[in-house]
């Protein structure tokens, strides 16, 4: 019998980006467990260890995302794995993993290396660490490029489309359009403080709603996860809660069932950045159509008024990537929101179209080869 290769996995642990990431990469490499002795050395920040990751070859470090630790040096002493692939750890250590990528090198193991929360002049410190550098967008392959970084790998990412089940979006006459955001853990990049403005233009107030000539009704409902109230924008929190055209919910989306996708007919996403967009296409998996900003990387994945809308962009301002943080235009957001009131069959339309693309571009189980060659080095 061919023995297992010994694959280790350094992630975070909870209901953020860094983590979803990875649970598609363990499903991946779940799929080959003849082959592939996975374990999962996780970690994270003291806030997020409620959602700590469970399982027998889980392996839970301390509540930070530094690993240069007897913890992680014991692990890797016990399992002895023959490949580590790593997700932002550069940002996290003290010696930009000069000191760690030495120490595991000289022990023999092939490094990957997935920078996704890059900040300005990063990169540069990454040339020799790493065998391969991984992207899974287009805009960050092109970075890996850009500064000469060793093997830069494009593995395009995808949904598990088995979990994003696809519900038909058509809506009857006289039945509300019901928009809808994820808010996740209430990271302020995500744009929703752009909603109340938004809201606002198209609801009015006493006075300029004697001279609309159309009142429209809707639903906008928003989904943070549980217990995450206090990280919630205060202003958002009590224009939700005050306003009858908005709900909050607090509740943490089962993503291998679904998310909570189900609750809207649209969705709404005028993101200021993103690492990939993770939300964007698995709710085009369930055939929500995505309303998000023109921008990259928020723009690789919609077709506008074909499987959604782009947001035009108001303004862009540096940021601590080295990318840009683009603010979408409220105004051309609230014409969207009342094009797609007015004309529902739309909604119906780009919901197909949003899930034929998501089965012809972006099915994850389609990177097995990409995967397992990523892992041959």
């Amino acid at each position: 019998m061919k023995k297992s290769k010994r694959i280790g996995l350094v992630t975070a642990w909870g209901e953020c980006g860094m983590g979803y990431l990875a649970k598609n990469w363990v499903y991946t490499l779940n799929k080959f467990k003849d082959t592939i002795d996975l374990q999962i050395f996780s970690r994270a920040k003291k806030w997020l260890t409620p959602y700590k990751w469970q399982g027998d070859n889980v392996i839970n470090g301390n509540e930070t995302m530094d690993i240069n630790n007897n913890v992680f040096w014991d692990w890797v002493n016990n399992f002895k794995p023959e490949v580590i692939l790593f997700q932002d750890q550069n940002i996290y250590s003290d010696s930009k993993m000069q000191e760690e990528c030495y120490k595991l090198k000289k022990l023999g193991i092939k490094l990957i290396n997935y920078p996704d929360s890059i900040h300005w002049n990063e990169l540069e410190h990454h040339k020799g660490l790493y065998h391969v550098n991984v992207a899974h967008v287009k805009r960050n392959l092109q970075w890996l490029k850009d500064y000469n970084l060793e093997n830069p790998t494009y593995i395009p990412w995808g949904v598990i489309i088995n979990n994003f089940p696809f519900i038909e979006r058509k809506i009857q006459p006289n039945q509300k359009v019901r928009f809808y955001i994820n808010l996740g853990t209430g990271t302020s990049r995500k744009g929703y403080d752009l909603l109340p403005k938004t809201i606002k233009n198209i609801t009015g107030n006493w006075f300029t709603n004697l001279y609309k000539k159309n009142n429209y009704d809707f639903k906008f409902i928003a989904s943070a996860i549980k217990d995450s109230e206090s990280r919630i924008n205060s202003t958002f929190r009590n224009f939700f809660n005050s306003n009858k055209y908005c709900e909050l919910i607090f509740k943490t989306a089962n993503n291998s069932a679904g998310g909570l996708f189900n609750l809207g007919d649209v969705y709404i996403y005028p993101t200021y950045v993103e690492g990939v967009g993770l939300t964007i296409t698995e709710s085009m998996c369930t055939g929500l159509p995505v309303v998000t900003t023109n921008f990259p990387t928020m723009n690789e994945w919609i077709d506008d008024n074909k499987d959604g809308r782009l947001i035009k962009v108001s303004k862009v301002k540096k940021w601590r990537r080295p990318t840009f943080k683009a603010y979408a235009d409220t105004n051309h957001l609230s014409e969207i929101m009342i094009d797609y009131i007015e004309n529902p069959h739309k909604i119906n339309e780009h919901s197909f179209n949003a899930r034929k693309k998501v089965e012809k571009l972006y099915n994850w189980d389609d990177r097995d080869e990409d995967f397992l060659n990523l892992i041959s080095i």
